[in-house]
């Protein structure tokens, strides 16, 4: 996570692993996608990015652009 020029790690558990092999079957993810995607949904956040891979996900995308436009 990226706060006022902060960056924070965010864990998922060893339990929370299914989770991830599950985001990455249903929205054919590779394994860092599906990963932020888990993450993301946990802790509800945005995911920022440039990967388009995530635009097939329900909680999809911001890019870079997105977000500046919306300070």
């Amino acid at each position: 996570v990226f706060v006022d020029g902060a960056v924070t790690l965010i864990p998922i558990l060893p339990g929370e692993t299914r989770d991830i092999v599950n985001a990455m079957k249903k929205f054919s993810l590779d394994f860092d996608d599906a990963y932020q995607y888990v993450a993301a949904e946990k802790h509800d956040l945005v995911i920022v990015s440039f990967d388009n891979d995530l635009n097939g996900t329900p909680r999809g995308k911001k890019t870079p652009a997105e977000v500046v436009a919306a300070l």
